[in-house]
């Protein structure tokens, strides 16, 4: 029996649908698919470096930052935009000079400063100055709209599909602040990333995914109705119209074939490397996806 064993990137959501898909058509073939939540958004890697898990669900931001571990990229699944996503009453006391609460699933100086530099671009654009200090920002979880319910005034590594559409169904007076919006090349997408030096069956169960994910995908973005009932099904949850709100918008986000692709991550790459982040060197970027 073929056994893959997956670490999400946090909690199971919609962003995953290609991936639940494939589970059952691989599980139907007599594979064995463990997909891992984790407590911390690092967990995953964690868990390749020791071999406790076989491939890491995440995104590209991650995939470059300097680690011990070799890492490799097996595609890319699923691209959408994503930021900051705030408070609009928050964001009017941000350009008189007031500090916000940005929650995030992880607190670190390149993710920090990331967040930063989107809300510096935002004001920048309407002619503000963003001021030392003004933005604080929390390690506080996965649950990035019940923490904007809960009193931060923003969360940070928003997803438009799932909290942007959560935020709007909810009732929220909120405001997705996007890298583009900023000027900074998006990166709000999911990887599956590997070890570089993965065992050869490891590596040929991986394309086995892959090669599922592209046979399914196309099928799953055409039948909403049959992607919601998945949903309900793998995450054993009621149907609310939250929930098929967030898989309608994540339907168009996902890519088949999935790509495996430098280009797609190079201006990111680029972008953070020339701010000093710690990120791989370039012959490291470019070996990630030989």
């Amino acid at each position: 029996m073929t056994h893959l064993r997956i670490a999400l990137e946090w909690f199971l959501n919609p962003d995953h649908l290609p991936l639940l898909a494939a589970s059952e058509r691989l599980q139907a073939d007599g594979w064995n698919i463990e997909l891992v939540i984790p407590d911390d958004h690092y967990d995953g890697f964690a868990a390749l470096a020791e071999g406790a898990v076989d491939l890491v669900v995440n995104e590209p931001l991650h995939l470059v930052e300097q680690r011990e571990l070799a890492l490799t990229s097996h595609g890319c699944f699923f691209a959408t935009e994503g930021g900051v996503l705030m408070h609009r009453a928050a964001l009017k006391q941000l350009i008189k000079g007031a500090p916000v609460r940005i929650a995030s699933p992880v607190s670190n100086p390149t993710t920090d400063s990331l967040c930063v530099d989107i809300l510096r671009g935002w004001m920048a654009g309407r002619g503000a100055v963003l001021g030392s200090g003004q933005v604080i920002i929390e390690a506080a979880g996965f649950s990035h709209v019940d923490n904007l319910a809960a009193g931060f005034d923003g969360a940070w590594l928003a997803f438009a599909n799932v909290e942007g559409v959560s935020a709007q169904v909810r009732g929220m007076n909120t405001q997705m602040i996007t890298t583009a919006e900023a000027g900074i090349p998006n990166f709000s997408a999911l990887e599956l990333i590997g070890a570089s030096d993965a065992p050869q069956d490891v590596r040929a169960s991986i394309a086995g995914l892959v090669a599922t994910l592209n046979a399914v995908t196309p099928g799953l973005c055409a039948d909403p109705a049959a992607a919601r009932a998945l949903w309900y099904r793998a995450s054993g949850t009621e149907p609310d119209a939250e929930a098929d709100a967030i898989v309608e918008a994540s339907l168009p986000r996902f890519l088949a074939p999935v790509r495996r692709s430098a280009d797609m991550w190079r201006p990111m790459w680029r972008y953070l490397h020339s701010r000093g982040g710690d990120v791989v060197d370039e012959a490291t970027f470019e070996a990630i996806f030989a």
